[in-house]
């Protein structure tokens, strides 16, 4: 008899595969540390620690300066001939590029006056309106009044 080499099927049985030896585990060593090496573990923690609590000041402290330092919104409710209007007021950066987010026109607020000057065309004075400010609600009612 000729001996002729046996064919597999996918779906038939394949030949066993020899087992692979496993990885074994490093065992922990039993033996303690001595004083020396606990005090050395014992300061890099502490270092970890500390720098860790560094980085998270020094990342508050930068998120506190942008939040102090950026100008933020204000609800502004002004009146002018007995019609009261409410608008959201943008400072803009150092007095530069003041808005009202719903208008056109050119704020100029000053607080000290409470008066609000709305101008078309800020080259001429005569296209400016004044207005009476009755009210100035802060950052979470202007946050409120447009969302």
């Amino acid at each position: 008899m000729s001996k002729t080499p046996n064919k597999q099927s996918l779906l038939g049985k394949a030949p066993a595969r020899k087992k692979t030896a496993q990885k074994r585990k490093p065992q922990r060593s039993t033996q303690r540390p001595s004083p020396g090496e606990l005090n050395s573990s014992a300061k890099n923690d502490i270092s970890q620690k500390t720098t860790q609590k560094k980085g998270l000041f020094i990342s508050l402290a930068v998120v506190a300066v942008i939040i102090l330092a950026f100008p933020k919104p204000t609800l502004l409710t002004y009146k002018k001939l007995g019609m009261v209007s409410e608008s959201v007021y943008w400072p803009g950066f150092f007095g530069k590029g003041a808005t009202l987010i719903d208008s056109n026109l050119h704020p100029t607020y000053d607080s000290s006056r409470e008066s609000l000057y709305l101008c078309s065309n800020l080259q001429k004075p005569q296209s400016c309106q004044k207005y009476q400010v009755i009210a100035d609600n802060g950052l979470f009612s202007a946050i409120g009044s447009y969302f």
